[in-house]
This record gives C-alpha cells, sequence and structure tokens, in this order.
C-alpha cells in the first residue's frame, strides 16, 4: 500500500542545500536543491529528452542542468534552454512536486498536487520549540515500512534487542494497553514500574535508583509516529513529579517514508524539555539512539529477507499479547487505504499531532 496524496517527509531541512539531493519515494525518482533565494524545488529526476536521471546534472545558478545534453530546467519544472537550438519543445518540462518546509522537515506531496493543503502537515512543534532540545538522525532501511510500523507499535523488542541501550526485562513483562481512537489514530501504552534503570536512561536522566518509566506510541496513519516517553523515581506521584521538575519526559519521533517496496527512509528524533542547554547531552542521545536504530535496522532487514514480501496484511501467523498494537496498527493502516478508495484517491491525511 502505497499512499501519495499525503504530505511525506523527504528529508531533514539542512539536508537540501544548493545542490542536487537525489531520493526516491514511493518508487518516484525526485531531485532537490535549494534555489539562490533558499526556496526549496523538488523535480521529477528524469529528463524528459533521452531519460537520464537530472541528479547526474549539475546546477548551474538556479536550473538543473541535465549531464547528457545540457537541457536546463527551472524551479517551475520549465525547460529554459536547450544548447544548439533557440526553439524550446513545447513538451520540454518536468514535473514538480508541491514542497513544505517546516518543523525543519521538508514535506513532499506526490498525488494530485491540487489537494496538496500544507495545513494537513503534522504538528511536530518539539522540533523547533525553544523549549525542547533536539537530537535526530536518518536511517535507510532495507525493508517494507510495514516492519517498521509493526516494530515501533510493539516496543516488547526492547528487553532482547536494545539490552545494552534503552531495553531490561521490565519492558517484554510490563502489560501493554492499546486504544484507537475515532479518527483512526492507534495509541500503545505500556508502565513499567519500580524497575531497574537500562544504561541508556542512567546516563540520560539522571537516575540511578529505582525508576517508574512509561512509553505511549501514537501512531496517525499513514506514516507518523510520536513516543511519548517519561521517567520518574520510582513509587512518585506524576502529577506531583512534574511540579517538581523531577520526571524526565522525551517525545520520539518516528517519520517513515517509503522509498520502495523493498526500502524505507527512517528520519527520527528524540526531544527532550531537560538541560536543554547541554549540547554535550545531545550529542550523548544522537549517538545512542543511532546505535539502538542500527540494532533495529539488522532485525529488520532480516526479517524482509526471510519475508521474501509476504505477510504484510492485518493478521500474523502467530498473535501474542504483545503484538496488540501491531495487529491494530495494520488494522488502522486498512481502513485508511479504504478511506482513500472511497475518496476515488482524495487522502484524509494526518491529523496535526499534538502534545499530550
Amino acid at each position: 500500500m502505497f499512499f501519495k496524496d499525503v504530505w511525506q517527509v523527504a528529508a531533514f531541512a539542512k539536508e537540501v542545500r544548493h545542490e542536487l539531493l537525489a531520493r526516491t519515494f514511493v518508487g518516484e525518482n525526485v531531485v532537490m536543491y535549494r534555489d539562490s533565494s533558499g526556496k526549496v524545488a523538488a523535480l521529477s529526476d528524469l529528463c524528459p529528452h533521452r531519460f537520464v536521471p537530472l541528479s547526474l546534472g549539475k546546477l548551474v545558478d538556479d536550473v538543473v542542468q541535465c549531464g547528457y545534453h545540457g537541457l536546463c530546467f527551472d524551479p517551475t519544472g520549465q525547460c529554459v534552454k536547450v544548447p544548439g537550438q533557440t526553439r524550446i519543445p513545447s513538451a520540454a518540462r518536468v514535473r514538480v512536486y508541491p514542497i513544505v518546509e517546516r518543523h525543519d522537515f521538508i514535506w513532499i506531496w506526490l498525488g494530485d498536487p491540487t489537494l496538496a493543503d500544507a495545513s494537513k502537515i503534522p504538528n511536530l512543534f518539539w522540533m523547533t520549540d525553544p523549549g525542547w532540545a533536539v537530537s535526530d538522525g536518518y536511517h535507510h532501511i532495507q525493508a517494507h515500512y510495514q516492519l517498521l510500523h509493526d516494530n515501533l507499535l510493539d516496543l516488547s523488542h526492547e528487553t532482547f534487542v536494545h539490552s545494552h541501550t534503552i531495553g531490561n526485562a521490565a519492558v517484554a513483562d510490563s502489560p501493554l494497553s492499546v486504544e484507537v481512537t475515532d479518527d483512526n489514530v492507534v495509541r500503545a501504552h505500556r508502565d513499567m514500574l519500580n524497575c531497574e534503570p537500562p544504561p541508556y536512561y542512567t546516563a540520560t536522566t539522571g537516575f540511578k535508583t529505582r525508576i517508574d518509566r512509561w512509553h505511549t506510541t501514537i501512531f496517525t496513519p499513514p506514516n507518523f509516529f510520536v513516543i511519548e516517553n517519561g521517567t520518574m523515581p520510582a513509587g512518585s506521584d506524576k502529577a506531583e513529579a512534574r511540579a517538581k521538575g523531577m520526571t524526565r519526559e522525551r517525545r520520539v519521533l518516528n517519520l517513515i517514508t517509503p522509498e520502495t517496496e523493498m526500502s524505507s527512509h527512517y528520519f527520527w528524533a528524540v526531544a527532550r524539555s531537560d538541560d536543554i542547554e547541554n549540547a554535550e547531552l545531545t550529542e550523548y542521545i544522537r549517538t545512542q539512539v543511532r546505535k539502538t536504530f542500527d540494532e533495529d535496522k539488522v532485525i529488520l532487514e532480516a526479517q524482509h529477507r526471510c519475508l521474501n514480501g509476504k505477510q504484510f496484511g492485518s493478521n500474523f501467523p502467530i498473535t501474542l499479547r504483545a503484538d496488540a498494537g501491531a495487529v491494530q496498527g495494520r488494522r488502522a493502516m486498512e481502513r485508511f487505504r479504504k478511506a482513500m478508495n472511497a475518496n476515488g484517491g482524495d487522502s484524509e491525511a494526518p491529523r496535526p499531532l499534538r502534545d499530550a
């Protein structure tokens, strides 16, 4: 299930500069760049003359010059120069995709451009809010995006995959509750009470004695996840602990854009509201989270190879209690697909995500 009539993340804003950046999204090859004014352009990465990727050419001022025969295309997709002749063929133009730069991300719309409503871009204000510090990163995963969904909606795997960073036995042993809201958002929640802090938590929260820990994965179809993550001394009242500044609360943003049926772009960020001026802590979190997602990458890519494209429906051959979030996530995707089909392709794009 590929969706095009939705906003999807194409890049971090800092990745797109005054040079050509080629990426594939839902099977479509795109080339992006900033013009001299700083505005981002996104064009189909294919010269209509002899079908060579424009990204093999170069940026000349604010136009893309094809590396094969030198045709030049401006940010609107129009050919503005053909070497050796003054007449420009009417068919010499390339598709341009709607682009919005918001929350330190570049968002792209790959479907019908008349439906590209920027108000439907998810509200990821943590990325730029001065009250939060952000550690971000990117992984290219050689796996179907649905497997990343399953991974994020079943965090019991932390116990076994991430025992050296964020996981311990308390994660898998704690009960999971799952809620599906009226607007097709899945919330998978765990409380891990009176447990030992995993190594990452000890290093990044300062808690060295037993803790109460919680996380809620909030999935908004088709590809947006926010994990509300919190820690406080074991036995504390959450409201009192918050009032006294004794909690450590994070938002883990996971934005997945399918590349092909075999691969996915995984943009992630961890936003924290404590000790936000500590640059050393920001970098430590980035390094440790990258290491954690490296471990996920190994599992997901091996899983994809073993599945060989199978089992991407709404059911699993064996279902455990811990699968409740992933099962509901797949069902939410199926409802999303049916809603889009019923509307003739017109998407009900994700509603803005808001802080709890």
